[in-house]
């Protein structure tokens, strides 16, 4: 009895092969950058010896997560912060990264970051952090709560942009003693539904 097994796993094409082996960095970058270029053609470029080339795997849609967790590892804060907020990036990874003081902002914005570390994030000294914190669409209410009565006005102003926070928290946003602030709230979607 014949058996028939079908491959599922993509096989690198011969163009992919010999842009990955070009020696011009900007037919590597070219190819990173095709978002028809397969997974397996990501995971060769991933150990490119330029920063550029790897940054844009690291920012591919159809780059894996096991690319992405060993791209979370690189020598460059620049190719970690692709890695930080890929959409593809795993939870493990995230919560690695969140260490990372380098690239903690971008972790912070990612959508699929752990409340837990959200959370923890949100008493982070960094505003930048904070920001990201208030308007990840992730951020449960009690974080954007916490995250209102900050002293920094921007991340204030960030907490007024999400469009899930509460009309609670817009509604003490609304008498903000920063003019930036209650013009952001003055425009948020839920303004439309109820007057604030």
């Amino acid at each position: 009895m014949n058996i028939i097994m079908k491959v599922t796993a993509k096989m690198i094409t011969q163009e992919e092969l010999e842009s990955i082996q070009s020696s011009d960095e900007s037919v590597r970058r070219a190819l990173a950058n095709n978002p028809k270029t397969s997974t397996e053609a990501l995971e060769k470029l991933s150990e490119d010896e330029n920063q550029f080339v790897r940054a844009r795997v690291a920012a591919h849609i159809n780059t894996s997560p096991e690319t992405l967790d060993k791209l979370s590892k690189d020598d460059s804060p620049f190719v970690r912060e692709f890695v930080a907020e890929h959409p593809n990036t795993n939870v493990a990874t995230l919560i690695a990264l969140s260490e990372d003081t380098e690239v903690v902002s971008w972790v912070a914005g990612n959508a699929n970051t752990p409340v837990e570390i959200l959370d923890r994030l949100s008493n982070d000294n960094d505003v930048f952090v904070k920001i990201s914190i208030a308007v990840n669409p992730s951020t449960t209410p009690e974080i954007l709560n916490k995250l209102s009565k900050d002293e920094d006005e921007n991340v204030r102003a960030a907490v007024a942009k999400n469009p899930i926070t509460p009309l609670d928290i817009l509604e003490r946003l609304s008498k903000d003693a920063h003019e930036e602030v209650r013009k952001i709230v003055s425009e948020h979607p839920a303004k439309a539904e109820s007057s604030l």
